[in-house]
């Protein structure tokens, strides 16, 4: 009779590998017996552990894996989300929390699909939050010619949010602006 092999030890580690944009950062190792068994899997990754800044442990990214070569599974940015223990320290009493959900067509055919979080000073009516989301579908839309990578980094280094804050605390005081996701679709 022949002596059965454990399944574990006829699988192989590969190290998962963040895209470019993000610094080709390993990001972890998984295990499979086939390399094409990999395509498809998911990762999250605090960007406190990508980047190694503490003030963006809140943020977490979502990466796909798309390929494998020589042991690394290469992969590609699929969505990042904001904790939302986070969001809600951030909303008190008194004030207003004014969401914004829409989908943004980059260049190259890349549909996005973005929320939005603003939370002002003090209660705001709804006419002051249709003017502030008119206000921010303006802004979103000098992205529509973007790179997937620059307005990802955008989004996610606060380059978005400052554009957005500075044009929005116009209509009314703001106390925070967040972008809480975004996703490829």
């Amino acid at each position: 009779m022949a002596k059965k092999i454990s399944s574990w030890k006829q699988k192989s580690t590969y190290t998962i590998v963040a895209p470019e944009n993000f610094g080709l950062h390993e990001m972890g190792e998984t295990m499979a017996k086939d390399p094409q068994s990999l395509t498809g899997r998911t990762i999250d990754v605090s960007l406190r552990d990508l980047a190694g800044d503490k003030t963006k442990q809140h943020l977490k990214l979502i990466f796909e894996i798309t390929g494998v070569s020589a042991n690394k599974a290469n992969t590609k940015f699929k969505a990042f989300n904001v904790n939302y223990g986070y969001l809600r320290s951030k909303v008190r009493k008194g004030s207003s929390k004014i969401d914004y959900i829409n989908r943004v067509e980059l260049d190259s055919d890349k549909k996005v699909q973005i929320k939005i979080v603003t939370v002002t000073h003090g209660m705001v009516n709804t006419s002051r939050g249709k003017e502030m989301r008119s206000k921010i579908d303006e802004i979103l839309d000098k992205y529509k010619n973007a790179k997937l990578d620059d307005f990802v980094q955008s989004a996610l280094f606060g380059k978005l949010g400052t554009e957005i804050y500075r044009e929005i605390k116009k209509i009314a005081p703001v106390r925070r602006v967040e972008i809480e996701q975004v996703k490829v679709l």
